[in-house]
């Protein structure tokens, strides 16, 4: 079963992410940190990350570069409502896949769940 990490420390985000995913038949997994979200990819090996950018403690940047020194291939999305960070810094020059912003288009996720 394709699985996919969700870290955000806004619990309604992660809820709403997870439900969505689920019903379409992958595995969530959810973390509120960046340290949470490193142990469970290590343990689990996701398909996919929807990361926040703005996590308490290490910041979702650091995240995503410790997670691609594992998987550089990893499909990972940053989250953010941070429009004009996303302006200014395409989502290759951080190692992202793409960016969703707040709030998010469920038919953004669906979009990025059916390449898994």
């Amino acid at each position: 079963m394709k699985t996919v990490l969700i870290v955000d420390d806004e619990q309604e985000m992660t809820l709403f992410l997870s439900k969505l995913i689920e019903r379409k038949g992958l595995k969530a997994l959810t973390a509120s940190t960046g340290e949470d979200a490193l142990r469970l990819y290590k343990e689990n090996k996701p398909d996919c990350v929807f990361l926040d950018l703005h996590l308490p403690g290490t910041k979702g940047t650091e995240v995503l570069k410790k997670l691609r020194e594992s998987d550089p291939k990893l499909k990972a999305y940053f989250i953010t409502g941070d429009q004009l960070f996303a302006e200014k810094n395409p989502p290759e020059s951080i190692g992202a896949s793409g960016y969703l912003l707040k709030p998010i288009d469920t038919d953004d996720i669906i979009k990025i769940i059916s390449l898994l």
